[in-house]
C-alpha cells in the first residue's frame, strides 16, 4: 500500500480577514474601504479532490461617493455602512489530491462555488434587506500535521438585492430588477481548521498509515 489511504473526514475551524463592497458607489475598485471579518467554516472531504463546505462569516461593508472624483458622485454625496452575516453551502474542488498524513499530497489550490443567504444585521441606509447570494472563489490550503490545516481564500458574493448601498440601479426602461443589480461583496482572509471526524480505514485491520510518502 502506497502511503496514507484516503478516508473521508470532516474538519471545522475559524476564519479572519477583511470584507469589502463593489456596487453603485464603488464601481470596480478592489479592496475598497475594507472592514473586519470573522467567521466559522466546516468542510467534509469525501474524496481526495471533492469537498462539501459550509460557512458563516460576519463582515462590515462601507462606501462613500466623496471617495471618488467624478462630478456625479461628488454631487450625489451618498454613503453607507452595513454589517451582515453571510451563510452559504457549496462545493470545493481541489486541483491536486489532498490526503491527511501524506506530505506529497498535503497542499493544494482549490476553487469553490455554492448558494448562500446574506442576513443584514445593521445598515445606515434603511434600505438594505436580507437576500440570496451566489458565492464563489479560489483558495490554497496546507495540512501541516495529521489534524490541523491552514489556508487562505478570496471569495466574491453575487447578491440578489440592489439595496446594500442604498442606491438602486435602473434598467434601460427605468424599472428595477435583479438583472440590473450592481451590488457585490467579497471576503479575503486566512483560516485554520481541525479534523474532528474521520471514517475507519478502507483496509481491514489498518486504522491509519503514517508513512508520509
Amino acid at each position: 500500500m502506497d502511503g496514507q489511504v484516503f478516508m473521508p473526514n470532516t474538519e471545522f475551524g475559524g476564519f479572519a480577514g477583511i470584507s469589502y463592497y463593489v456596487g453603485d458607489i464603488n464601481h470596480r475598485r478592489q479592496f475598497y474601504t475594507p472592514g473586519a471579518s470573522i467567521g466559522a467554516l466546516g468542510k467534509h472531504n469525501f474524496t481526495e479532490r471533492h469537498c462539501l463546505r459550509v460557512n458563516a462569516f460576519w463582515g462590515q461593508l462601507a462606501g462613500s461617493d466623496l471617495d471618488f472624483k467624478d462630478e456625479y458622485r461628488q454631487a450625489r454625496g451618498r454613503s453607507f455602512e452595513t454589517a451582515l452575516l453571510d451563510c452559504n453551502v457549496g462545493y470545493e474542488f481541489n486541483f491536486k489530491p489532498y490526503i491527511i498524513g501524506r506530505r506529497t499530497k498535503a497542499r493544494t489550490t482549490y476553487i469553490f462555488g455554492g448558494v448562500g443567504y446574506s442576513l443584514i444585521l445593521s445598515s445606515t441606509t434603511g434600505m438594505a434587506t436580507s437576500h440570496l447570494t451566489v458565492p464563489f472563489g479560489v483558495g490554497y490550503k496546507y495540512r501541516f500535521n495529521n489534524g490541523v490545516a491552514v489556508g487562505s481564500e478570496w471569495s466574491m458574493r453575487k447578491t440578489f438585492n440592489d439595496k446594500i448601498d442604498g442606491q438602486l440601479n435602473p434598467g434601460p426602461d427605468g424599472s428595477y430588477s435583479v438583472s440590473h443589480n450592481n451590488d457585490w461583496y467579497s471576503f479575503i482572509g486566512v483560516y485554520l481548521t481541525v479534523r474532528i471526524y474521520e471514517q475507519g480505514s478502507a483496509c481491514v485491520g489498518i486504522k491509519e498509515q503514517r508513512t508520509y510518502k
